[in-house]
């Protein structure tokens, strides 16, 4: 068999459009862990970042965590880095040694198929909404809106979440539904 240049051009071009076709995948495989990356980095004085993520389809980041720079044995662990780009909230599952529990009487996205009305349903949560519209925004004494606030004031934090509810006796907020929601903080001795 002779190779022609018409040969080695159809060579050429069936490799290079493989190539692209694993560029592009990858790309898309891993976009969520880039994004998540790239969101972290410009957060100022934080270490040993983990993503947490799953396979379905693509990798997706379900939450991260990471340490306080000067602070030894911090962490912080957060969730919803996809709304903290486009609305800028996310989720405070873990702050040191706290953690959160929520619970509430809501409408979380199950509608009744034949009339489409909002079914509500009972919900328990690991993690406190943070961000510029944060039902417990008016419960720090200092502006919490972003994740950069949150390393900014990690020792204030660590202190205050001391002063929190518990479980035998829970705090609640008006969430933006009308709805109130009920929260309190576990000391984790992990």
């Amino acid at each position: 068999m002779r190779f022609t240049i018409r040969n080695l051009l159809l060579v050429v071009t069936v490799v290079a459009v493989v190539c692209a076709i694993l560029a592009y995948a990858r790309r898309v495989y891993y976009a969520d862990r880039w994004q998540a990356n790239s969101m972290l980095a410009d957060v100022k004085g934080i270490s040993n970042i983990q993503l947490h993520s799953h396979t379905e389809v693509v990798e997706e980041v379900h939450s991260s965590s990471f340490a306080v720079e000067g602070h030894p044995h911090s962490i912080i662990e957060i969730g919803g880095l996809g709304q903290y780009q486009s609305e800028r909230r996310f989720s405070l599952t873990r702050i040191g040694k706290w953690t959160f529990r929520v619970s509430g009487c809501g409408h979380i996205g199950v509608s009744v198929a034949a009339t489409g009305e909002a079914v509500e349903s009972d919900y328990f949560g690991g993690a406190i909404e943070l961000g510029p519209d944060s039902p417990y925004k008016k419960l720090f004494p200092f502006e919490v809106e972003s994740l950069q606030d949150v390393v900014d004031h990690y020792p204030e934090l660590i202190i205050l979440f001391e002063t929190w509810p518990r479980e035998d006796e829970p705090g609640q907020v008006m969430l933006e539904d009308g709805t109130t929601q009920s929260f309190y903080v576990v000391e984790e001795t992990r």
